[in-house]
């Protein structure tokens, strides 16, 4: 049975910039966005995935367990 692995990363950043306006704020963060970069962090997720199982054995445990998408 193979196993991949995959990797999330949720990227969060925040700016800061001092402005008359939120629409100023986001012109101004959109035209320099290092210029007011205040913070930024990244999180990675490793996940193992394991190939879906097939067979007689599956639908019937699927079945009695009913985890079997199917109606």
């Amino acid at each position: 049975m193979e196993v991949s692995h995959l990797k999330y990363f949720k990227i969060t950043k925040s700016w800061a910039v001092k402005a008359e306006s939120e629409t100023e704020a986001i012109k101004l963060v959109a035209a320099d966005p290092a210029k007011y970069l205040d913070s930024e962090t990244v999180t990675r997720t490793e996940y193992k995935s394991r190939e879906p199982k097939t067979g007689w054995g599956t639908a019937i445990k699927d079945q009695v367990l009913g985890t079997n998408s199917r109606k």
